[in-house]
């Protein structure tokens, strides 16, 4: 068993590693979508509709990549802000992360076993 003090120290790693993890995964959006955007803008050969349709297609990956990394950021502020809505987001967010090996499964990991401590649902204001 952890003790309060532990479990406030667990939910604050919690919030920073769901910030930085998927603060990555936007990092990485951008990138797409500028070096995506930025080759395809530049092709010299290609015709006008080409290059808008590989811009296109930068643009729509990296805003894909985007709004999976955008939720565990906003689930990151709400468990260091201490918001009740964090403990569900996290929950879910953490299951669905597992999946991706290696940085989500660790992720992921770390969040069900914090959910299992008793306890755990007391460091989040009501």
């Amino acid at each position: 068993m952890v003790s309060e003090s532990g479990l406030e120290q667990h939910r604050r790693i919690l919030g920073v590693l769901f910030i930085v993890i998927n603060g990555l995964s936007l990092l990485i959006a951008v990138g797409v979508m500028l070096f995506i955007g930025v080759i395809g803008g530049t092709l010299p050969t290609a015709d006008p509709e080409e290059r808008a349709l590989i811009v296109a297609v930068g643009v729509g990956v990296g805003g894909c990549i985007g709004l999976l990394g955008l939720p565990g950021v906003i689930t990151g502020l709400g468990l260091l802000k201490r918001k009740s809505w964090a403990r569900t987001l996290t929950l879910v967010l953490g299951i669905l992360a597992i999946p991706n090996v290696p940085l989500g499964t660790a992720l992921g990991a770390y969040a069900l076993w914090f959910y299992l401590q008793p306890g755990s649902d007391q460091v989040f204001d009501p």
